[in-house]
């Protein structure tokens, strides 16, 4: 009786150990179409960790370069449409953190720093803050200008490609 209970231990540890190392790392992968992988490649080589989502009628490459995060959206006839990257304070140009540390917002948490790249449209540097449970992101230029600010308090806080449409 013994040795059945200690065979029958053995082999529910074993049915775990198989378990535990089946191809979960597959579930929620997403395959994409062949020119839009290759488009990624001719873009950012150097691009790693890539993971593909997607969002709205837009492939989303969720990768690192760099050291840094970055999300790099194509349209389905695999053109560029926008590089969202995220960067740190220091990595502001002086201009933009100047402007900021000098607007009505310099005393709200900084939630996030995106730097937006775009064929459409000259680069942005994106501050989200936060006060309380008001949350804005703070559009601005290379040379620290305030172009954009956007109330995102409870909503979807995603920078969309801008379109020509």
């Amino acid at each position: 009786m013994k040795v059945g209970i200690q065979m029958l231990a053995v082999m529910f540890i074993a049915a775990l150990a198989f378990s535990a190392c089946s191809d979960d790392d597959d579930k929620g992968r997403m395959t994409v179409p062949e020119n839009i992988s290759q488009a990624l490649k001719e873009k950012y080589a150097a691009a790693t960790h890539i993971e593909w989502k997607q969002k709205g009628a837009y492939y989303v490459a969720d990768c690192r370069m760099d050291g840094r995060e970055m999300d790099v959206w194509f349209n389905v006839q695999a053109e560029w449409q926008l590089t969202e990257t995220d960067i740190l304070w220091t990595g502001l140009p002086g201009t933009v953190q100047t402007a900021f540390n000098s607007s009505e917002y310099a005393t709200w948490e900084r939630e996030d720093i995106d730097l937006l790249e775009s064929p459409l449209q000259p680069l942005q540097y994106v501050i989200e803050v936060e006060k309380g449970k008001i949350e804005y992101q703070l559009f601005y230029s290379e040379e620290g200008n305030l172009m954009q600010t956007r109330d995102v308090t409870g909503k979807d806080d995603t920078h969309w490609p801008v379109t020509n449409e």
